[in-house]
């Protein structure tokens, strides 16, 4: 069993991510590249300086813009939104293979709806599909079918939940997004009929092990430990999993490797080496995103890193260490330090609210020319100006 130093792991995370730049990855071609590689990332629809979706990719492709990811999901229907980790964005070649896991979310569905007394959702189906199929891109806004709800939780129309129910077993799929509304289309006029089902030879058995091991190329490679990235359907069985880790190792499809310090192992798939081969020119510096792949197994983030990392968007105010949305700071394969920005849209620049350097970090000159520069090009990405303030903030 092959053994690295954490220095060395941490570099070959970078590198794999693309986090060091030593790859060209740029325009929407350099989007779906990174996502043949990293398969899914988290969608969530808070936009404080920019969709965690974005934050991802910004740190990975070069020139990236906005519209990239929104054109691909939306216009060339190369990615979609899905069931994975949780909400992700995944390569629409995957989404046949993903009938297991729709599978599993039809289910819960029929369960949810029990629970809500909202059986009625199954009689106006057929209806509510019908009026897609004659309309298009439908939101919840554009039709009411049955009873309103006076509802906490959950859709407060049954036509809404009906929507939801259809997205779930695979009938509708999301064809637009105005802002975080969903507009729904029938799933055959969306995606490529080549990919719209599943393999009718593949068992569970075979999914099982395609999305184990698909699951350690979204982050580079995990140990068998529960966390957030083990998250999601099949995956998240602890029994389960480890059994076909076994297996895959078996058929050396992944390797298990060990780290120094770390007791457990690492269980890596064969094509993570592939990405290695090209070393970083110069030093640099990303800002990653709250849910960036890297940071989905926050234990094992510390444990390598020595970097302690919480999302406190929903942490009480007085009870938050940092700010209600952090982001940390990559340098040359350490995490050097984490900010919080002001609300972009609101501010019309890329303004540094607070800057937290980590306790035992001692900037010197290359580093604080490093991240100056890269505050430059994320005020690019993000398509405002760099507040000359920021300069202030971490003392350049």
């Amino acid at each position: 069993m092959k053994r690295y130093s954490k220095e060395e792991v941490r570099q070959m995370l970078c590198r794999y991510h693309n986090l060091d730049g030593a790859e060209t990855l740029g325009g929407k071609k350099g989007v779906e590249k990174n996502m043949q590689r990293i398969h899914s990332i988290q969608y969530d629809p808070l936009c404080v300086v920019m969709r965690n979706a974005d934050l991802v990719l910004q740190a990975r492709v070069q020139d990236y813009r906005e519209d990239f990811l929104n054109s691909l999901l939306y216009e060339d229907h190369r990615l979609v939104d899905g069931f994975d980790k949780e909400m992700c964005i995944y390569h629409v070649e995957d989404f046949g293979r993903f009938q297991f896991v729709r599978n599993t979310y039809h289910e819960n569905a029929v369960r949810t709806l029990q629970y809500r007394n909202q059986m009625g959702v199954l009689d106006i189906l057929d209806d509510v599909r019908d009026f897609v199929e004659q309309h298009g891109k439908t939101g919840t806004k554009d039709l009411t079918i049955g009873e309103v709800w006076e509802s906490r939780w959950g859709p407060k129309k049954l036509s809404s939940a009906a929507l939801d129910y259809l997205f779930n077993n695979g009938t509708l799929t999301v064809a637009d997004k105005r802002g975080t509304q969903k507009y729904f289309d029938l799933t055959e006029r969306i995606i490529d009929n080549q990919y719209l089902f599943c393999d009718p030879n593949m068992t569970v058995e075979d999914f099982v092990e395609w999305y184990v091991e698909r699951r350690l190329q979204c982050v580079g490679f995990l140990w068998n430990k529960n966390g957030g990235a083990w998250q999601g359907c099949f995956v998240s069985d602890n029994n389960l999993r480890s059994s076909v880790l076994k297996t895959l190792v078996e058929k050396e499809r992944i390797e298990e490797i060990q780290t120094e310090g770390i007791n457990e192992s690492f269980y890596v798939s064969g094509s993570f080496w592939e990405y290695l081969k090209k070393k970083p020119k110069d030093n640099y510096a990303r800002f990653l995103g709250p849910l960036d792949n890297m940071m989905w197994d926050r234990e094992m983030l510390e444990a390598l890193f020595g970097f302690v990392y919480r999302w406190e968007v929903y942490t009480p105010v007085v009870k938050r260490k940092y700010g209600y949305y952090v982001l940390p700071v990559l340098y040359n394969g350490r995490f050097v330090a984490r900010f919080e920005a002001e609300p972009v849209r609101q501010a019309e620049k890329f303004v540094i609210k607070n800057w937290w350097w980590e306790p035992e970090v001692k900037p010197d000159h290359n580093m604080m020319e490093t991240i100056e520069k890269e505050m430059v090009r994320f005020a690019k990405v993000l398509q405002v100006d760099n507040f000359p303030g920021n300069r202030e903030q971490i003392g350049v």
